[in-house]
């Protein structure tokens, strides 16, 4: 039985461990096909993700200037998700080194989990068909009981099951959700530039950026040994960070504006 102190690496799915976006444009195109929309690019879509398949639908309408009456909208959501369940991962593609860099990891003795804001039944497919599942030792997805990223609760409940501490954690992402995830939950973060950002990824006041995967192969084996992997000042612990609303930090009485979060990053 591996002790608590154990390492635990938590991943992203999305933009971090697979390059999705083909099966979402896809998936928009069936739904959308009524309409006779323009055909949704890898690029189009990727502006799209971040924050589960609801919302990247509701983009999808904004983006391409769809104004549809609230049931027929809702209509085509659902054949979108449905759509998408059927072939999650058939143009997916798993980033390259990912699979060579999680054994590696495992290797060493970390524990490893994915946490996403995606539908978890679909997550858990699309590892499947790509060959990852027994590279995790647990995976947290969108569930009807649970928030999402950037609160940290999907995140501890994946270190949990993983058998691990979120004191000895750390996530590994792309986007604003994940940098606020790993902010609320006192952790370090690492974020990718290959992604799915909103945002420009630079422009986060708190985490670590690389480049490549041999940068992040470099930081997790860094974080691995103990080590910190940046020498950066963390915000305030334990913010609850929903974007878009005010929020309170568990230590201090001030409240956490929209602007506030944009600026640490913590908005997608």
């Amino acid at each position: 039985m591996r002790s608590l102190a154990t390492p635990t690496i938590v991943f992203d799915l999305d933009g971090t461990l697979v390059d999705t976006v083909p099966d979402i444009a896809a998936a928009l195109d069936h739904a959308l096909a009524p309409y006779r929309c323009s055909a949704t690019s890898p690029a189009e879509a990727a502006t799209l993700m971040g924050d589960g398949l609801n919302e990247v639908f509701w983009r999808a309408l904004v983006t391409k200037r769809l104004d549809l009456p609230a049931q027929e909208a809702d209509t085509a959501r659902r054949r979108f998700v449905a759509a998408y369940r059927m072939e999650p991962a058939r143009h997916s593609t798993v980033y390259p080194g990912i699979s060579a860099l999680l054994a590696e990891l495992r290797g060493q003795g970390a524990l490893t989990a994915v946490c996403t804001n995606k539908i978890e039944a679909i997550a858990l497919d699309i590892l499947d068909a790509l060959d990852l599942t027994a590279l995790f030792d647990a995976v947290v997805g969108s569930h009807p009981d649970r928030p999402m990223k950037p609160h940290p609760r999907p995140l501890e409940d994946v270190v949990g099951r993983a058998g691990g501490s979120i004191a000895r954690t750390l996530l590994v992402g792309d986007t604003g959700a994940d940098n606020g995830a790993a902010v609320a939950a006192g952790i370090p973060v690492i974020l990718l530039t290959h992604g799915y950002s909103h945002v420009p990824i630079r422009s986060y006041a708190y985490g670590t950026i690389v480049e490549d995967m041999e940068g992040l192969r470099e930081k997790a084996l860094t974080f691995l040994k103990g080590e910190p992997i940046a020498p950066i000042e963390a915000p305030p612990r334990n913010v609850l960070c929903q974007p878009g609303a005010t929020e309170i930090s568990k230590d201090s009485d001030l409240p956490f504006t929209t602007r506030e979060f944009v600026r640490l990053g913590l908005a997608a």
